[in-house]
């Protein structure tokens, strides 16, 4: 895997085979031929973003559908760490790239715009238009991070429907100052490798009837530190802060 991990990464199908051939996406054969000058002959890795990995060689370099064979299937190399799902109020303009984009890097499964008591309806609206360009901002951040699994970009849910539905494990909301220190809190929670749901609120945060809701499912309160964060800071910084405590290195 040594020299294999010097290649050029690119997202292929699902539909892996040893053996057999994949045509990438026009987005990916594009990368792969236009802008890297890849061709015939080519070593490279696929990942299928469903968390596996292989080495092919380039059989086709065809901008608009390059051919890849699948030569052999490659051992993960990273220790794989709970399901995180990350909910975050959506942010206003691009702001909520960042987020898509740094969390994918830390080892987010999963992202969820919540729509929040105190989201402007527009924004709440652009989210969902934006789940696309989401999309592809997570492809590029899970290649050029060297993760194998793309997270997958929910609709955006009402907060109630959030909490309520949240899978059974460590439950965190980013409930501003006064409340615990994330790490604490962690020490207590539902140990991992379970799954673990982040909630990160809008501008001013999660009113006390959400917070309330919040608890009641479960979902156990932290403080970030004693400053006003933005949300997509806020939504890194929680994640981050988790990835560190389960595993100690980034």
């Amino acid at each position: 895997m040594d020299e294999a991990a010097k290649l050029r990464r690119f997202l292929a199908p699902a539909e892996c085979q040893v053996g057999g051939t994949v045509t990438l996406a026009p987005e990916q054969s594009r990368h792969m031929v236009t802008v890297l000058r890849l061709g015939r002959g080519r070593a490279v890795r696929l990942f299928t973003g469903a968390g596996r990995e292989f080495l092919g060689q380039v059989e086709e370099a065809d901008a608009a559908g390059a051919r890849v064979r699948i030569l052999e299937e490659l051992a993960p190399t990273a220790r794989a760490l709970p399901a995180l799902t990350l909910a975050f109020a959506p942010a206003p303009g691009n702001r909520s790239d960042i987020v898509i984009e740094k969390a994918t890097e830390l080892g987010a499964a999963r992202f969820v715009p919540l729509l929040c008591e105190r989201l402007q309806g527009g924004r709440a609206e652009a989210a969902a238009r934006r789940a696309d360009r989401w999309r592809r901002k997570a492809e590029d951040a899970a290649r050029q991070s060297q993760r194998t699994v793309v997270p997958v970009i929910s609709a955006p849910a009402p907060f109630e429907r959030f909490v309520e539905a949240a899978e059974p494990g460590a439950r965190i909301i980013a409930a501003g100052p006064g409340y615990p220190g994330l790490f604490s809190v962690l020490d207590g929670a539902e140990p991992a490798p379970g799954p673990i749901s982040l909630a990160v609120g809008p501008a001013g945060g999660f009113t006390q009837r959400e917070l309330g809701l919040a608890c009641d499912a479960g979902f156990l309160p932290v403080s970030l530190g004693p400053h006003v964060l933005r949300v997509e800071t806020a939504a890194i910084c929680l994640l981050a802060g988790v990835v560190l405590y389960l595993d100690g290195d980034l």
